[in-house]
């Protein structure tokens, strides 16, 4: 994917130690992963914020009516892909990553998991969502592979 420029803007707004990279890294190898060869000739962009737990419970309940923090929510641009394809631009903007790393931290904790692979889980899984993929074997595959290949 030679042509595709993939700008990933993150605003940062908790003392989260993770660094850029491993972002932008997880959203290249998850883009690459999708199969969406049309992809490579557009410049991708996409925002990603981290937040508090308060501040993406609050989220949550806004636009999901769930009541409680989550790890992330994803704010798609487009509708699913075929609108994505059909999108003339070269810019393309996927949409918004919100991510709670307490919520991951937590997760991973408990779960015995290692924080920076479930971080580019959780990270690949909202791109995939962007992208207008549920949830299934084909997404959760993508996510794995676009993890496991760091």
């Amino acid at each position: 994917m030679k042509h595709m420029k993939i700008n990933v803007e993150i605003n940062n707004l908790t003392k989260t130690p993770i660094k850029e990279d491993l972002f932008k890294v997880v959203v290249k190898k998850t883009l690459k992963n999708s199969s969406y060869k049309f992809l490579k000739k557009k410049n991708i962009f996409v925002s990603l914020a981290i937040v508090s737990k308060a501040e993406i419970k609050k989220l949550n309940r806004t636009y999901r009516k769930i009541n409680q923090a989550t790890d992330v929510l994803s704010f798609a641009e487009y509708k699913n892909i075929e609108q994505i394809r059909a999108a003339k631009e070269k810019e393309v903007f996927l949409g918004e990553l919100i991510l709670c790393y307490d919520d991951i931290k937590e997760y991973a904790r408990k779960k015995g998991l290692n924080l920076k692979k479930e971080t580019g889980t959780v990270v690949s899984h909202g791109i995939l969502h962007l992208l207008g993929f549920r949830h299934g074997k084909k997404m959760f595959g993508i996510q794995d592979k676009a993890v496991n290949a760091q």
